[in-house]
């Protein structure tokens, strides 16, 4: 007879047996995944290449590690040096990418390359029962964003941005097809944009839902057809802290017939008095002006009740080509257009 603890030993190599085998089945379906992506993606008109994939991970997790990544389609550019892709065996639906080293991108026709260069750089996203992207996220830390010469064009300690998909494609306009939330923190600007806010954004926050159906396709005509389907952004909370300007928003943006910015928010803002010293600093604005306007804001400001710097309340508008603080105009804006395939 078999004692209990053979029996143990038994099972427990059987199990083990078992699970390995069950681990190089897993092995195979993440290759199957990989290159099911690769050639949907050729089928759509991109040129994807890589070397590898290079598999390990086991026990608890099926690594694929693919070196030289690239992928390219008209007038976009991507190369990365290392793309490192973690799936669990037992779900393929939450899916892990970590981009490893400097990243190379072209983003339009016309624009200069812009290389990345993360501290640390992960994606990990969720797909739905049916294959479809559930959500992701992104977070990168330490980035460095420069030219091909090694000007510096963008630095931040932190970037996260988070994207959420409906089970169900919007139906109408005023469904959701998209939730965005975007964070960074220490945001520092290149040297040609030092102007009388800084180059230093401490925080910068939006959370944003798209409205209406974005069609698969070029950038440009997907935009076009959001914006006749009458597409729509709620901006649900927008904050960025700027030196001593803090801007907070809430509102709704859309385009108009030609393509221009066209909404309404409402806005509070805290450090405007500094904000205008600073206009004067850089002689962008007289000083008696300045102090007509810190007169003018003193009566609109209101203290808030936990205590803090005064804070003004104005809407901003923006229509017909142009951007609104309450009655004044403040900028003019262009047209949105992007560049259509080649």
């Amino acid at each position: 007879m078999i004692s209990r603890k053979s029996a143990l030993v038994i099972s427990v190599l059987a199990l083990a047996t078992a699970y390995t085998s069950y681990w190089f089945y897993a092995r195979t379906l993440a290759l199957q995944v990989i290159d099911n992506w690769t050639e949907q993606r050729r089928a759509e008109g991109y040129t994807v290449s890589y070397d590898g994939p290079d598999i390990s991970g086991f026990p608890l997790l099926v690594r694929a590690e693919l070196e030289n990544p690239r992928l390219e389609r008209e007038a976009f550019a991507w190369r990365g040096e290392r793309l490192r892709i973690e799936m669990q065996p037992w779900n393929f639906r939450r899916i892990r990418i970590d981009l490893d080293g400097k990243q190379w991108v072209t983003p339009t026709a016309g624009a200069a390359q812009m290389v990345l260069v993360p501290a640390e750089a992960a994606v990990v996203a969720n797909l739905s029962a049916t294959g479809r992207l559930a959500d992701a996220a992104l977070l990168v830390r330490d980035l460095t964003l420069s030219d091909p010469a090694g000007s510096s064009l963008l630095q931040a300690a932190e970037v996260w941005l988070e994207a959420t998909a409906p089970v169900e494609p919007p139906k109408s306009d005023q469904d959701a097809s998209l939730a965005l939330s975007l964070s960074a923190a220490d945001i520092l600007l290149p040297k040609d944009v030092d102007g009388p806010l800084g180059r230093t954004l401490s925080k910068l926050r939006a959370d944003l839902q798209v409205r209406g159906d974005v069609p698969s396709g070029s950038p440009a005509k997907a935009l076009e057809a959001w914006r006749r389907g009458g597409g729509t952004v709620d901006v649900d909370w927008f904050q960025v802290n700027w030196g001593e300007l803090d801007l907070r928003a809430k509102g709704t943006i859309a385009l108009d017939a030609e393509a221009r910015p066209l909404g309404a928010f409402s806005t509070d803002i805290r450090g405007h008095n500094h904000a205008l010293d600073a206009l004067v600093a850089h002689a962008v604005l007289e000083p008696g002006a300045a102090t007509m306007a810190k007169i003018g804001l003193a009566l609109l400001a209101k203290s808030p009740p936990e205590g803090g710097a005064p804070v003004l309340t104005l809407p901003v508008t923006a229509q017909d080509g142009h951007l609104y603080a309450g009655p004044l105009k403040i900028l003019d804006l262009d047209p949105i257009r992007l560049p259509a395939p080649r």
